[in-house]
């Protein structure tokens, strides 16, 4: 390996599935060093999956995965390599990371699914009432996660716990979050160190800064929303902007937030017509969006049993993944989360310096 080029090596990956470059990990400390290695890492294609439940007993009531294959299929798969799958809960997702719990211990683990690798976290000081996972696998230098219970509310100040990879350790701070915290939902997304909460009742996005967390309470600010809010709609970046959607029966709406103005300013950058999307549009079946392309105009939707990825800037499908199987098709699979990152990203070493990495 050390005889190589990075170029050589890096075309000799790209040659590889996906998951198995991924699995390759695993071999041995040099082989993960090179595949994660940053150079080789921007190099790769893009790759989408999806987190969902199946609502059949006979297959169990742990969360499976599907990744998008070549052939435009969604490829079915599950975690039977996590030991704890069967008792797991799943908390939450970030970027191609699962955040799953053990009621029982209780006990949190970090998975990669796509790597098959799971580290276990200390547990926690206090039983939490909310857990969200943030990994950015697009942020400076070597990715990290982190984990944040909340552990309580008064007024608008809640009692948070922040786990980070990089420490090991669990940190106790609170939260001003500057509106009622009975107003904040659980629609959450993760950029930049900094976690962006959904509110309703004031309408507005709570932005909270965790990358700073082991030096003082964790610092908030108050983004307004372009219109009144249902509690729902997804809050997402794409190129490093703030976007927030919004939807009626027909359409969804993409605003963009321009920071350059004072105290920022929503722009509605796209108007999508489910009628352009999906064939049949609402008559097809429940049709909802997923995400939004980290670094171009495209967003992906979902429809029975399919993923669309729509280009924004061309109006037209420019990708279908669907699921192969009849039966999954039958099946009332309910679409818990979406990533969309580059393979490389989940090629990212952030659970190895974990003592507690198993493979």
């Amino acid at each position: 390996m050390t005889s190589l080029s990075d170029d050589m090596v890096t075309e000799i990956i790209l040659r590889l599935p996906v998951k198995s470059a991924a699995r390759s990990m695993c071999v041995s400390r040099n082989w993960r060093a090179t595949i994660s290695d940053d150079y080789v890492r921007r190099r790769l294609p893009l790759h989408m999956s999806l987190v969902y439940f199946p609502d059949d007993p006979a297959r169990g009531k742990a969360p499976r995965f599907a990744c998008a294959a070549g052939d435009g299929r969604l490829e079915d798969c599950d975690l039977g390599f996590f030991p704890f799958r069967d008792d797991a809960v799943a908390c939450d997702a970030s970027n191609g990371l699962l955040l799953l719990r053990c009621p029982v211990a209780p006990r949190f683990y970090v998975v990669d699914p796509v790597a098959r690798r799971w580290a276990a976290l200390p547990p926690p000081p206090t039983e939490p009432l909310l857990s969200v996972l943030a990994f950015d696998p697009f942020g400076p230098g070597s990715p990290r996660y982190r984990v944040i219970n909340f552990t309580g509310w008064r007024g608008r100040v809640g009692e948070v716990e922040v786990f980070s990879s990089e420490t090991a350790e669990w940190t106790v701070r609170d939260a001003d979050f500057g509106v009622p915290a009975g107003a904040l939902t659980g629609a959450m997304h993760f950029h930049g160190g900094a976690v962006y909460v959904l509110a309703a009742d004031p309408d507005c996005i709570v932005r909270m800064d965790v990358a700073n967390a082991g030096s003082g309470d964790l610092a908030c600010d108050i983004i307004e929303l372009p219109g009144p809010t249902d509690g729902e709609g997804p809050v997402t970046h794409s190129g490093g902007v703030l976007h927030y959607v919004t939807s009626d029966r027909d359409r969804f709406n993409v605003w963009a937030l321009d920071e350059s103005l004072p105290a920022g300013k929503w722009q509605l950058k796209h108007a999508v017509k489910v009628d352009d999307v999906v064939e049949g549009g609402c008559g097809a079946g429940e049709v909802r969006f997923l995400a939004m392309h980290p670094e171009k105009d495209a967003v992906y939707i979902w429809s029975p049993w399919k993923v669309v990825e729509y280009d924004l800037a061309r109006k037209e499908v420019t990708g279908a993944w669907e699921f192969g199987d009849q039966g999954q098709k039958a099946e009332k699979n309910r679409v818990f989360k979406t990533w969309l990152v580059p393979s490389s990203f989940y090629l990212s070493d952030c659970l190895a310096d974990d003592g507690h990495l198993r493979c």
